[in-house]
This record gives structure tokens, sequence and C-alpha cells, in this order.
């Protein structure tokens, strides 16, 4: 008897992620699209200060002891996600910050930092502490490194700098133009979209909404990423490489 229950809580255990990567990537290719085209708008820091925590000011509080000014708020809604963000620039670093909190649908809140620096290529290098690994496979438009266990900002500013060092130290950063707000990062998901459409991801037209819908391709390559057991190797390889780099240097 005891063993007929545990094959059974076996089999409920193992049904779970069997049923989300066979079906998952049919309802993800038909309900979820990739912002393309958007504008975001300021927002005051009351819009988000009920999802947001404690976390969030305590970032925010860090990057601006290492004297970062802030640009703006804003946030982006998706079907069941709900963004909020605040972007820093240093001028003399010449580096981005973002304090991004996260409101997603039967998950806890994430709040994460991340630094940002974008070069004359075109390129960005970008290291952040997200506990969760991104669903995008890697793009040439973006180098991203996640360091999830540390909390300490500074800490993640110098993994940032040592990465540089290794990785774009031939290169020259380029200014965030502050003055255009959030134009740079609008941008970005532009460029961001279109490397997707170049592996085939996506479909090339942009909705009235601004987004492009995803390819079965697409779809199967985000679902593989977004649960497990995929979730779980992609998030390893995500955290391991940057700290492997830094070992080697």
């Amino acid at each position: 008897m005891l063993d007929t229950i545990l094959l059974l809580l076996l089999g409920l255990v193992l049904a779970v992620p069997l049923f989300m990567n066979i079906v998952g990537p049919f309802i993800v290719w038909k309900t979820q699209k990739i912002p393309t085209d958007v504008q975001f708008e300021p927002i005051d820091d009351g819009d988000f200060a009920e999802v947001c925590s404690g976390e969030f000011i305590f970032y925010d509080d860090a990057i601006r002891e290492l004297g970062f000014s802030e640009v703006g708020a804003s946030s982006m809604h998706d079907t069941h996600t709900d963004s909020y963000f605040r972007l820093y620039w240093h001028s003399g670093l010449k580096v981005a910050g973002m304090v991004v909190c996260i409101d997603a649908l039967n998950q806890p809140v994430m709040t994460y930092c991340e630094f940002s620096q974008k070069y004359t290529d075109d390129s960005i290098l970008d290291v952040s502490n997200s506990p969760r690994p991104e669903g995008y496979p890697d793009l040439p438009v973006k180098r991203s490194f996640r360091f999830p266990g540390v909390s300490d900002v500074n800490q993640l500013l110098s993994y940032h700098s040592q990465l540089r060092q290794r990785l774009k130290n031939n290169m020259q950063p380029v200014d965030y133009p502050v003055e255009q707000g959030f134009t740079e990062i609008e941008r970005f998901f532009r460029r961001e979209s279109d490397a997707l459409l170049a592996k085939g991801l996506l479909h090339p037209e942009v909705g009235a909404d601004g987004k492009r819908t995803l390819t079965l391709r697409g779809a199967l390559t985000m679902t593989w990423r977004a649960v497990l057991p995929g979730r779980a190797i992609w998030g390893f390889i995500t955290e391991r490489r940057g700290r492997k780099i830094l070992q080697e240097g």
C-alpha cells in the first residue's frame, strides 16, 4: 500500500513538469507576445509603492550612495506580469543602474538590481543579481551575467567592472542620453526584438500593441527556460559562467 502511494506521489511530481514541457509551448505560442515598440511613461513612487518591497528601497539607497543619479521610474504591464523599474546613471563610470520589481501571477514579487554599460559597437554588458534567469537565449545585443547570491550593490558593481576588463577592455563606453529619459531603453527593446526575429523566434509583424508574436520555435525556446528541468539547467549555466570568467582572470 505504501509503495502504491509513493508511486502515485512520484507520478504527480513528474506529471506537472512533463505537462508543462509538452503543453506549455503551445499555450505560450498562443498567448505570449514580445514587446518591440515600447513607450515608457514616467510614474510616481506612489504608483508602485504597494507592490515593491523594502528590498527595493534598500537597493535604491545603496545605488544612490555609490554616486548614481536617478533618471526616472516607469513600468510595463503584460498579460500575467507587472514590472516596475527605476533607472539611474553614473556619469563618471558611464554605467547605468536599475532596480527592478516584478509582480508575476502565482509567483512571489521579485526584486533585483542590475548594472549595464553600452559600448561604441552598440553591444551591452549587463550584470545583475536576479534570482531568475532570463527567458531569452543569448543575443548579440547584450551579454548578461547573473550573481543571484550577491546583495551587496558595491560588490555587484565591482563584478561588472572586472568583467568589463576581461571582455570589453578595448571598447569605449558611451554616455546615456539622460535628457531623453527612457528613449534608449525603448530602442534596446526594439533591438532585442529584432535579434530574436533574426533567430527565427518571432514573427516580423508588429501589432497595434507594439508587440510581436512568437513562432512555435520561439515558444519552445521560451518555455524550456521557464519550466523545470530547463529552468534549473539554464539558471545554473547563466550563474556559473560569470564566476568562471572571474576565476579564470
